[in-house]
């Protein structure tokens, strides 16, 4: 999945996400991505993205929860879902289990949904490293620092482990930001029909 806008510094507190935050969390991605140009290609329609995107950012988050690495800062302001070395492939025995709600997502766009995700995995590098699946600040809380406080509290864990970092980002606008905590651009992802997104790549420190 793509990033949303990131700040720089806050004395926010990060725990990680239970069950119970859920529906929270999936609120605030929603609110963070709704202009991501990702999300606004798999929902063009304004109205049916602010219906779809808290059900998908669940379900992202129910894929992710048992690998014990999605994070949230104190009143969810920001939200982040890492995948821990090695876990970072959806099987298909995901799309199985969870096919009744790719449907009630996406309808009738599923197939193209796992084909772009599809090309997005192709380029994922096969090396050991954490990945940044989903970041995201409430717009309302954008500017206060809430985003590097998040994604600085699993970059330091990363660095202790000596292992790097990955990311893709759908805003160009964001690179700079991401530059900044040590990631570099990789390559370039086009989706057919669709947005540009950008891989990027963090050494340990």
């Amino acid at each position: 999945m793509t990033l949303a806008n990131l700040d720089r510094s806050s004395s926010s507190a990060v725990r990680l996400a239970s069950i119970n935050d859920s529906e929270a969390l999936s609120q605030t991605l929603a609110r963070a991505f709704y202009d991501d140009p990702l999300t606004s290609h798999f929902f063009p329609d304004g109205q049916k993205r602010v219906a779809k995107l808290p059900p998908m950012f669940k379900l992202l988050f129910k894929l992710g929860l048992p690998h014990g690495a999605c994070f949230v800062t104190g009143n969810m302001e920001s939200v982040a879902l890492w995948r821990p070395p090695g876990k970072w492939h959806l099987h298909v025995w995901d799309y199985i289990v969870n096919g009744p709600a790719l449907l009630s997502i996406f309808g009738g766009g599923a197939l193209n949904i796992m084909a772009t995700m599809d090309r997005i995995e192709k380029v994922h590098p096969k090396q050991t490293h954490w990945y940044l699946q989903t970041i995201g600040t409430d717009p309302d809380k954008q500017g206060k620092g809430f985003g590097g406080v998040i994604m600085r509290h699993q970059l330091a864990k990363a660095d202790a482990q000596g292992v790097p970092c990955y990311l893709e980002s759908s805003k160009p606008s964001n690179i700079p930001i991401y530059q900044n905590f040590g990631f570099e651009v990789t390559g370039e992802i086009q989706i057919p029909n669709g947005p540009k997104l950008w891989p990027m790549w963090r050494k340990p420190r």
